[in-house]
């Protein structure tokens, strides 16, 4: 079934026209294949989401295998530290 952009009517896939207000309908792509392009759609942006996260992750576990230090006085800092908690120092 395809429904009119103007009106919202359901008409027959076969339609040109809309059988309520007709309004030219012909190339209108079904509610189904709308659902559906856009699912898939969904699906390749939720892959390339995952991919960046799993990327982030992977980063972050790195990250956390080496100890950041301050450069001024080699205290242990956190790993997301801007200044050295003991000195002040920008890291």
């Amino acid at each position: 079934m395809v429904y009119c952009q103007k009106c919202g009517k359901k008409n027959d896939d076969n339609a040109d026209y809309c059988n309520k207000c007709g309004t030219f309908i012909r190339g209108e792509k079904s509610l189904e294949k709308r659902i559906e392009d856009a699912a898939e759609e969904l699906g390749r942006k939720a892959e390339a989401f995952g991919k960046h996260v799993e990327k982030k992750a992977k980063e972050f576990a790195e990250s956390m295998k080496k100890p950041k230090k301050c450069p001024k006085c080699k205290v242990n800092l956190n790993y997301n530290a801007k200044f050295c908690w003991k000195c002040g120092n920008k890291v």
